[in-house]
C-alpha cells in the first residue's frame, strides 16, 4: 500500500515508490529489493524491465528497488523479493502497518476504533508491536542459546573436574621427584610453577586444538546465534580466557598441595 516503505523504514535505493496512480487498471508496476536486482540484472540497469508472473497474462515493469530487509526471520540471508501495490494484488487477509511516535503498544485501540468507523466489517485480529513481532522471530535463537550455555557450562565444569583429577594424579605420581626437588633446596614457588605449568601445557594443547575447530566449524552458529559474527577474533579471545581461568583454577589446587609436601616423607614413601 501507499507509503508502506515508510512506514517499515526501508528506502527506496532506485526509482520511485508506489503512487495512487498505481490502481487496479493502470499498468502493472512492482518494487523489488536489492538482492534481487543483483541476481537478475547484475550489469544492467533494473528500472523499466518487465517480467511476468507464472499464470499471469499481463507484464509488470519494475519502478523501484528497495534495500534489502527481513521477510521471514530474523536470522534469514538475503533473498529476491517483489512487493506489488494492495490495488494490483488485493488479498483479504492484508496486514495493517501503523508508525507511532510514541508507545506502539497503547495504539492498539485507536488503530482498532479508526478500522472500525472507516469499515464496521473489518476486524483486527493478531495485533502486536514489532518489537513483539522480532521476539516472536527469535525465540528459537534464544532457546538455543540457553541450551547451548547449559551444555557449555556442564562441559566445563566436566573438564574442570577432569583436570583436577589429572593435576592431583601428577602429584601423587611424582611425590618423591617433588620431594628430592625440595631436598636440594626448590622453592615452593617452583614447586608451584612446575605442576602448573604441566596442567596448563595440557590445557594449552587443547584449546589450540578446540579453537581450531570452532574457527572451521562456526558457520553452523549462524542459524542458532543471531547478531554474532561467528568469527569475531574477540569471540575466540575472550573464551580461551575464560577456558585459561578455570583450567588454571583447576590446576592450582593440587599445585599448592604439592608446595606442602614434607621432603622426608616423600621421600620415606618409595
Amino acid at each position: 500500500g501507499l507509503g508502506y516503505f515508510q512506514t517499515i523504514g526501508i528506502p527506496i535505493v532506485r526509482g520511485r515508490d508506489f503512487s495512487r496512480g498505481d490502481t487496479a487498471t493502470s499498468a502493472k508496476v512492482v518494487v523489488i529489493n536489492q538482492t534481487m536486482a543483483q541476481q537478475f540484472w547484475k550489469n544492467d540497469e533494473p528500472i523499466g524491465k518487465r517480467f511476468k508472473f507464472f499464470g499471469d497474462q499481463d507484464y509488470s515493469t519494475v519502478i523501484g528497488v528497495a534495500r534489502d530487509s527481513k521477510y521471514n526471520a530474523v536470522a534469514e540471508d538475503p533473498q529476491p523479493f517483489i512487493y506489488q501495490p494492495l490495488a494490483q494484488n488485493y488479498t483479504p487477509a492484508a496486514a495493517l502497518h501503523v508508525r507511532a511516535a510514541g508507545e506502539a503498544s497503547s495504539l492498539a485501540g485507536a488503530v482498532r476504533a479508526e478500522v472500525q468507523r472507516l469499515d464496521p466489517t473489518l476486524s483486527l485480529f493478531n495485533v502486536r508491536t514489532l518489537e513483539e513481532q522480532i521476539a516472536q522471530s527469535l525465540q528459537p535463537q534464544r532457546m538455543n542459546v540457553v541450551l547451548l550455555t547449559v551444555f557449555g557450562v556442564l562441559a566445563l565444569l566436566l573438564a574442570s573436574i577432569g583436570l583436577y583429577g589429572v593435576a592431583s594424579y601428577s602429584v601423587s605420581q611424582r611425590t618423591r621427584e617433588i620431594g628430592v626437588r625440595m631436598a636440594l633446596g626448590a622453592s615452593p614457588s617452583s614447586v608451584l610453577g612446575l605442576v602448573l605449568g604441566h596442567g596448563m601445557t595440557l590445557v594449552g594443547i587443547g584449546l589450540v586444538i578446540g579453537l581450531a575447530i570452532a574457527y572451521v566449524t562456526a558457520g553452523f552458529a549462524r542459524a542458532l546465534v543471531v547478531g554474532v559474527d561467528p568469527h569475531d577474533l574477540s569471540t575466540y579471545v575472550v573464551t580461551a580466557a575464560a577456558l585459561g581461568g578455570v583450567a588454571m583454577l583447576a590446576s592450582y589446587l593440587p599445585a599448592r598441595r604439592a608446595t606442602r609436601i614434607d621432603p622426608l616423607i616423600a621421600l620415606r614413601t618409595d
